[in-house]
């Protein structure tokens, strides 16, 4: 059955990164209306820089109902995986930003960044809460559906941060 999930997510991957359908029950209903409701103009825009093995910063603080633009930029040499699945199941996304394209009616669980590469996500979060994003270094580990390695005997692994929702 988790291979099964996992296939179906990946089926719906854009270049590596992990995406469910707009309409999965998991996420935050009526997104569209909820992106239109906001003045993008007034969105405050943030950066997460993933260096040598940490976030900077690594606890973001946001507000609810207020649109945000973050900037994700991986400055290192290798290949980083930004997940975040609780986080983005929580929030409205409008669109996802590459260097190639923007994409919008998705939802994210995270977001796979080569060696130099920069993403966006223009997004507003709908519910309060503390919510935890790590460093998975490549969608491949989650493939059981959990963020932690076969290996690891149930401890995360890789750099950890937090987003906190305030209303």
């Amino acid at each position: 059955m988790t291979l099964l999930v996992a296939a179906t997510l990946l089926s719906g991957c854009a270049r590596g990164d992990l995406y469910a359908r707009l309409s999965d029950r998991n996420y935050t209903p009526d997104q569209a209306e909820i992106v239109a409701a906001v003045e993008w103009e007034d969105a405050e825009v943030f950066l997460i820089d993933i260096r040598q093995n940490e976030f900077r910063p690594s606890i973001i603080h946001l507000f609810q109902g207020e649109p945000y633009i973050m900037v994700v930029e991986n400055r290192d040499e290798t290949s980083h995986f930004f997940f975040a699945p609780e986080f983005f199941r929580t929030v409205a996304i409008r669109k996802l930003v590459t260097a190639e394209e923007e994409i919008t009616g998705v939802n994210l669980m995270g977001l796979l960044l080569q060696p130099g590469e920069v993403k966006e996500v223009h997004f507003v979060p709908v519910r309060d809460g503390w919510y935890d994003f790590e460093d998975g270094k490549g969608p491949g580990v989650f493939l059981t559906g959990l963020a932690v390695s076969p290996f690891s005997k149930g401890r995360r692994i890789g750099t950890v941060g937090a987003f906190v929702v305030e209303e």
